[in-house]
């Protein structure tokens, strides 16, 4: 397994996983698989659609392993992996989510919304149709909390860009979950596939280019690439070296949209939030959140339930539970984040400092 598939962080000549690690070296470089995507023809448009390039990338991963775990928020990233997953008729093993309802008895806060309308009535409609797989969902605030007491000195080193104990916690499933860990010990190849990421694109002397963030460790961050060598997988679906053919195809869809399209209705004065789905030549506005998802995934509708982002990435609204857990856990957990915020040479709690990959020149 290469760890370096999902990314490392270049700094005073070493490399590192760790972001918080890298800012102590000096300012640090983002490399998302470079070696690979800079010697590309980015201009070149992929001629296979999307969605045939979705079910090519289901098989690819379905092939490549004994037991296969797809997670399953519900939203739109998540929902369109599973629906070319189930026509590209790849086997299902698990399907499995994550919510902090024990923790909270919220059914519809911010984290368990999504898994209450869509997750949950998605999964009963799949076993109605005969679909047999298992279906697994997880209280992830056990498993954050545990984390934090496991590494009471240097919590904050697994962090990058998400810094939440919801995402964290993820890291950490293959030996929190005995079935994980029993397969893995007994041979088998599994993997986690994680429905990451849409494109970013940027309008740069009448161009447009693409590139890649640092945003993937809310799915795979510092301690999952560290351990990959214990029998550990995890696949990005959307952003990989295996099919590179696949983030390019979705930048250029964005691309040729933007190009052409001057309804008004499709575009906003400002970016979401700090995500800028794209801006518009034409309208010098921003692209919809909601006109990106289906023009990158045909399945999708807007009318399913959407909860939207969290504006924050340091204990965002899926982390509003922590306001309860015990003082000495809360004070192990500020000390982590005035660490992280000062080495990081973050400005607030809100916007964190996103580090991009070097530029590919979709024009």
């Amino acid at each position: 397994m290469n760890r370096n598939k999902f990314g490392h962080y270049k700094s005073g000549g070493k490399i590192t996983y760790s972001k918080l690690e890298a800012f102590e070296w000096g300012y640090p470089e983002w490399n998302f698989n470079d070696e690979l995507f800079s010697v590309l023809d980015w201009t070149k448009e992929p001629k296979l659609s999307l969605w045939e390039l979705y079910k090519q990338r289901a098989r690819q991963i379905r092939e490549s392993y004994d037991y296969v775990v797809l997670w399953y928020s519900g939203g739109s990233d998540s929902h369109n992996l599973l629906k070319a997953w189930i026509e590209a008729d790849c086997k299902i093993d698990e399907i499995a989510a994550t919510w902090n309802y024990e923790t909270t008895g919220d059914y519809q806060n911010h984290q368990n919304a999504e898994i209450t309308n869509v997750v949950l009535p998605e999964i009963k409609q799949m076993k109605n149709d005969g679909l047999n797989f298992k279906f697994r969902l997880i209280d992830i605030p056990k498993v954050g909390l545990k984390i934090l007491n496991k590494f009471p000195t240097d919590f904050e080193y697994y962090f990058n860009y998400n810094f939440q104990l919801s995402s964290i916690g993820k890291q950490f499933l293959r030996e929190e979950i005995t079935d994980y860990s029993s397969l893995i010990n007994k041979g088998k190849k599994v993997a986690f596939v994680w429905g990451k990421e849409k494109p970013y694109l940027f309008f740069e002397d009448n161009k447009f280019n693409f590139r890649f963030v640092d945003s993937v460790d809310d799915c795979v961050g510092p301690y999952s690439q560290n351990n990959q060598n214990q029998g550990w997988y995890d696949e990005l679906f959307y952003w990989t070296p295996d099919t590179p053919e696949l983030p390019i195809k979705m930048a250029h869809v964005i691309k040729n949209f933007l190009r052409i399209s001057s309804d008004t209705l499709c575009f906003n004065d400002k970016p979401y939030l700090n995500y800028d789905a794209g801006y518009s030549p034409i309208l010098h506005k921003h692209l919809k959140i909601e006109v990106l998802k289906t023009l990158l995934y045909p399945k999708w509708n807007n009318d399913i339930f959407c909860n939207g982002k969290s504006p924050s990435r340091i204990l965002g609204l899926r982390d509003n539970w922590v306001s309860n857990i015990e003082e000495q856990q809360r004070q192990k957990l500020k000390s982590a984040i005035i660490n992280y915020i000062s080495k990081t040479e973050q400005k607030d709690l809100i916007s964190l400092r996103p580090i991009f990959s070097r530029k590919y020149w979709l024009e």
